[in-house]
């Protein structure tokens, strides 16, 4: 596997991929490749290489991911609908990434690193447009339904039995990469049987937590929703039971204390009058169940929730951050944290990698492009939930519409996880999160009922008139 670390070996493979699938047209073979993104992104996001050279680990779904993305921006056009919607919150975000990618170059940004972290942060969105557009069709979407379900129970128990197994099955290049093994088996080799940290093929605990949201999401919509066959029903308790185990044997506090508000997303969701009833059901559950909760914490992950962890001191970290860089550093520079205890002092100097920075993917993105780079993403994610939020209300089919909530519920909880972790940045975060979210939106074009045209016949006149069906 030496060569592929090398760069002009590399850099010739994938321009000859690129000629290969612009040939073959991917929009017209979408049957091929939504089941290899699938299992690529879902199943085995860390499977590929780690490009020495430079200390990048490449997985193959980044590199799928790059081409698909780059024949969609060459070969396709954007409905006008779409440009005049979801699209224009897009390319605000963009022109503020843009102005971020000046500012880091003009003040002495690294180049490299800019480039890749645009590519994180701006470029990756292009995987929602391709598969917003590519799998647009009903079969596309219960393709995606029927592979999720059965890779989230797949993962769970790989991750279950890794927790009884250690590290014996992880297998090199496929459920992780050589860059991340070491790290990998740092979290199951251990004699601390409490201390082990499932990781499945994920190669991270926190990124298998994130992902698992959205699988318990979508196994838990499927269970409550109105219509879903009994036998599915029953399958999808049993996954949401796998999800739910090996979710807690990540042992990552964040996802744990998302996956609680998932069931009151789900609920708020499906009855909109619950926003009303929420805040008295949170009141009571901290009253009744904070004791037996914090006892159980405590006991499992005893010395991690205390006042020590410098993620409490966020809030303030990010108040001083707004005075010190109200417009972000730019890319290809980073704001390091100095830490000494309880006390920090901050320091604008070139990014290294594209993780400098503290564990926070909103503290990362606001040091990169600030005040205003953070608001047009958060604008960009609402207009999004929002637009699903308004759709599946017109989704007549059961598990379509229980899939579409529960996968939305998903995402909202790891919005929660980016507070405290830099999932996104990871295999399995953010190229994960824009393809899920492109199948949604396209899930609520394909099966949201349409206004349809009749052709009713006066037999007096002998004339055909349009009587359209009432939205």
């Amino acid at each position: 596997m030496e060569y592929l670390c090398d760069p002009i070996f590399l850099i010739f493979m994938i321009l000859l991929g690129a000629c290969v699938f612009i040939t073959l047209r991917p929009r017209h073979l979408s049957e091929i490749w939504l089941p290899l993104m699938i299992i690529l992104l879902f199943a085995m996001p860390r499977a590929g290489f780690s490009l020495k050279l430079i200390g990048l680990p490449l997985p193959t779904a980044h590199l799928l991911a790059a081409l698909l993305i780059m024949e969609w921006l060459i070969l396709r056009k954007t409905h006008i609908y779409d440009r005049a919607r979801l699209g224009r919150f897009f390319l605000i975000y963009a022109a503020v990434a843009g102005f971020g990618l000046a500012l880091g170059i003009s003040t002495g940004g690294k180049y490299s690193t800019a480039f890749i972290e645009l590519c994180f942060y701006l470029f990756s969105m292009g995987l929602f447009f391709y598969a917003r557009e590519t799998f647009s069709q009903k079969r596309h979407f219960m393709t995606f339904t029927k592979m999720i379900l059965i890779i989230s129970a797949m993962v769970s128990c790989y991750g279950i039995a890794q927790k009884y197994t250690g590290s014996g099955f992880l297998v090199p290049y496929l459920t992780y990469n050589t860059g991340g093994g070491e790290v990998s088996r740092v979290y199951l080799d251990t004699n601390n049987q409490s201390a082990i940290r499932v990781l499945s093929s994920y190669g991270d605990p926190n990124v298998l937590a994130s992902q698992l949201l959205v699988f318990a999401g979508i196994a838990l919509a499927l269970v409550l929703g109105r219509g879903v066959r009994g036998s599915l029903k029953i399958a999808c308790l049993g996954i949401l039971t796998l999800n739910v185990i090996c979710l807690f044997y990540t042992g990552s506090r964040a996802g744990i204390f998302a996956l609680a508000l998932i069931p009151l997303a789900i609920f708020c969701w499906k009855h909109h009058w619950g926003f009303l009833v929420v805040p008295v059901l949170a009141a009571l559950a901290m009253l009744l169940f904070t004791p037996i909760i914090g006892d159980f914490i405590n006991q499992k992950y005893q010395g991690l929730i205390t006042s020590q962890d410098i993620r409490m001191q966020f809030p303030k970290m990010i108040w001083q951050l707004v005075q010190i860089a109200p417009l972000g550093c730019g890319f290809g520079k980073t704001i390091l944290f100095h830490i000494n205890g309880l006390n920090w002092s901050f320091d604008i100097v070139q990014a290294s990698t594209v993780w400098a920075g503290l564990n926070s993917f909103w503290l990362n993105i606001f040091c990169r492009l600030g005040i205003p780079g953070i608001a047009t993403f958060m604008l960009l994610l609402f207009m999004l939930f929002r637009y699903l939020w308004k759709n599946t209300r017109s989704i007549a089919h059961p598990v379509a519409q229980a899939v579409i909530i529960g996968a939305s519920a998903g995402l909202i909880g790891q919005l929660f996880i980016w507070i405290v972790n830099n999932t996104y940045m990871l295999p399995g975060g953010g190229l994960n999160f824009w393809f899920t979210m492109g199948i949604l939106v396209a899930g609520c074009r394909a099966f949201a009922l349409q206004p349809l045209p009749l052709l009713v016949t006066d037999p007096q006149q002998n004339l055909a008139i349009q009587n359209p069906l009432p939205a």
